[in-house]
């Protein structure tokens, strides 16, 4: 039997798809057009990943790939991956973010999968205004934007896939991910201040940012998104519909720059008050925490902010080639 996973040559994708491989399991990974993935991370992955071409809103397609290679069990991380992206194209974003995922469902339901884990996120919360307060799992969302309303749909036919058909599905949300692969290089707001700053100082550049440390937000490693998402699709059951992944704490962009001085001795970054740009596809919320995943998978983060940020400082000096050169 093997695993499918979505979205394989993404960020969060890539991830899981390399600690799978690394278990011996037999990987099927989706993805647009297999000549374009890196050949470096079909390296990496090994021989038991098999890199198929897919068009997610195809049922059809799905079906065929998924009775070839024997699929019992899918991670569903594919998707238009922040409001930035998805605001610029909100048909593509419906296609992809509902389409996709219903598609994916019927073809479980069909096939009679063992698990289906769908990939959601923490941008569901929009209007929160109590940026200590805790999100747990069965606190009200409050999706306005295109990236959020057409996750929470996601997450809402997976919860009637499990109500209705008895599938064992859930949606586990995640809140900005960081970490290895550098996507992209270039400043990305969406994605929150610890890459590009983080990048910068490897480089050695001086930072000096005028605004933006009262930013805050439940920064998670990739590392730990993955061996969760791997934990929930192991799980001997589900026992709920929806789950948090995370530490269980927001940190502002002044924690992060403390982190990054710890991992860069020598960095020279300064950083002022004020929530911007940080915050202009991405409203504050409070941190995601819950005790589902750890109760239902027995899966608990390894990877607090400053962990985090020295693990992704060791890899761009190990990988100055991908970090591209000082601007």
């Amino acid at each position: 039997m093997s695993l499918l996973i979505t979205g394989g040559n993404g960020h969060v994708g890539s991830t899981i798809v390399k600690m799978a491989a690394a278990t011996g399991r037999d990987v099927v990974a989706l993805v647009r057009d297999p000549s374009r993935v890196p050949a470096n991370l079909i390296a990496e992955s090994g021989s038991s990943v098999k890199w198929v071409a897919c068009d997610l809103t195809d049922p059809f397609q799905i079906a065929a790939i998924a009775a070839e290679h024997d699929i019992d069990r899918c991670i569903h991380s594919g998707a238009v991956p922040n409001q930035k992206l998805a605001v610029a194209a909100p048909w593509q974003t419906v296609q992809t973010n509902i389409g996709a995922t219903a598609a994916l469902l019927e073809v479980a339901r069909r096939q009679g999968w063992k698990r289906f884990v769908n990939v959601s996120t923490g941008s569901v919360f929009q209007t929160e205004t109590d940026f200590a307060k805790p999100l747990l799992e069965d606190a009200d969302v409050s999706p306005l934007s295109v990236y959020s309303a057409t996750k929470h749909s996601g997450e809402l036919m997976t919860r009637m896939y499990r109500h209705d058909y008895g599938l064992s599905a859930a949606s586990i949300r995640i809140s900005f991910i960081y970490g290895p692969p550098l996507v992209p290089l270039s400043r990305d707001l969406p994605r929150g201040p610890i890459v590009s700053l983080l990048r910068e100082a490897i480089l050695g550049l001086p930072i000096n940012e005028p605004s933006g440390g009262d930013f805050e937000a439940s920064f998670t490693y990739v590392d730990d998104v993955a061996s969760g998402l791997l934990a929930a699709v192991d799980a001997a059951s589900l026992n709920h519909h929806v789950y948090h992944l995370g530490n269980g704490q927001n940190w502002n962009t002044f924690a992060v720059v403390d982190a990054i001085r710890d991992a860069v001795p020598g960095a020279q970054i300064t950083v002022g008050p004020g929530t911007e740009p940080w915050t202009t596809y991405n409203p504050m919320r409070g941190p995601l925490s819950g005790t589902r995943l750890a109760e239902d998978t027995g899966f608990v983060s390894q990877y607090p902010l400053e962990k985090g940020v020295r693990a992704f400082a060791e890899w761009m000096r190990a990988n100055p080639e991908k970090i591209g050169r000082k601007r």
